[in-house]
């Protein structure tokens, strides 16, 4: 099998209004040149979905309890079974 990367930006409104308001605040306290640059599929972060969990084994290497089927002492507990991140740090959410 092929892993495939399906990425798309979301929430660019969200991210330029976040770097607005955070541009403001930096040079208010004194920082007189403040950079940024989003990131893009080259730098990926937060990874999720790359463990499937699903009811029929031949489909899906996890069940609905994070467990494998192929190992049944084996959980994912970490973002590889969120089908998607949050677009912020899944870390609670893995928690």
């Amino acid at each position: 099998k092929e892993i495939v990367m399906q990425w798309r930006r979301s929430n660019m409104q969200s991210l330029e209004s976040l770097t607005k308001v955070m541009r403001e605040n930096l040079r208010a306290c004194g920082y007189p040149i403040v950079l940024s640059r989003p990131f893009d599929k080259r730098t990926p972060s937060h990874q999720c979905g790359t463990v499937k969990m699903g009811n029929d084994p031949a489909t899906s290497p996890l069940d609905p309890f994070c467990r494998a089927y192929d190992h049944r002492n084996l959980f994912v507990v970490d973002g590889g079974f969120l089908p998607t991140s949050a677009a912020v740090n899944p870390a609670l959410s893995i928690a």
